[in-house]
């Protein structure tokens, strides 16, 4: 009696240890979506700040974001809003800071050091011109400076590599079923024993679902590669598209896909 008691509490124990895990992690990953729509409407706030004008309110959104999930971009749009308010310097802080943060494109951090360096030019103009009002030429260059930077280009090799998985999966699954078809086969072999044939047939059944969810599985990836090779050849046609394209990002605690937002 005394035996069947202390297993039963071990079992008892052994199934709450187990669960704790499950909900925490359960919790985590809902906290990581959550942040993540938080960051996705606050960004898209301070996009709408900013075509309206209003910087001041523009930056407070991507600051907000940024504090949930230090994403670069909005480091570069923090400096952009700057820029357009003339704060030289905060706006080339913004831009450093955007320069050295982690996984930031290469093209991406030239054409930040392109504002840079065009911004600390307005500098040196303006101290050139120590006594005058300059609002004219600080106007002009500051123009200059917005339009000069283009779009990266679209980047297809997240979708290439995507497309290759999605075909490798079907793949795996057309040897799967090659696979289960010839254990089918054994199962009418009278040649072979009983003991045999029930062994060919439990491994014909397996084979032939891990084949059914490789071919899921790869016709998904595949869209999705598909997917995104179009888009980018899209923003690539079409100017006007190049405003926002679609980015994979990486954050604290979470991962996903973001609509980057141009200016």
């Amino acid at each position: 009696m005394a035996m069947r008691k202390f297993i039963g509490v071990g079992l008892l124990v052994t199934l709450m240890s187990t669960g704790v895990p499950a909900q925490v992690m359960a919790q985590s990953d809902a906290d990581a979506a959550d942040i993540a729509r938080q960051v996705e409407s606050l960004s898209a706030e301070g996009a709408q700040s900013f075509r309206a004008g209003d910087y001041e309110k523009a930056i407070e959104f991507f600051e907000q974001a940024y504090a949930l999930d230090p994403v670069p971009n909005l480091l570069y749009n923090i400096g952009r809003c700057y820029e357009q308010m003339e704060q030289w310097d905060e706006a080339i802080a913004q831009y450093e800071r955007f320069m050295v943060a982690p996984d930031v494109e290469s093209e991406a951090r030239s054409h930040a050091m392109e504002r840079v360096q065009s911004l600390r030019e307005i500098q040196a103009m303006q101290a050139r011109e120590d006594g005058s009002d300059g609002d004219g030429v600080q106007d002009e260059g500051a123009d200059d400076v917005i339009a000069t930077p283009q779009p990266a280009p679209p980047n297809r090799t997240p979708g290439i590599i995507t497309t290759a998985g999605g075909v490798a999966l079907i793949g795996g699954g057309v040897v799967m079923g090659l696979m289960a078809s010839g254990n089918a086969e054994s199962i009418t072999d009278t040649q072979l024993s009983y003991d045999d044939r029930l062994a060919a047939r439990d491994s014909a059944r397996t084979q032939a679902l891990v084949a059914d969810v490789f071919y899921v599985s790869g016709a998904a990836v595949t869209a999705l590669g598909i997917y995104l090779i179009v888009s980018a050849d899209s923003v690539e046609d079409n100017p006007q598209a190049s405003r926002s394209m679609l980015t994979p990002w990486v954050g604290k605690g979470s991962a996903g896909v973001g609509l980057t937002l141009g200016f």
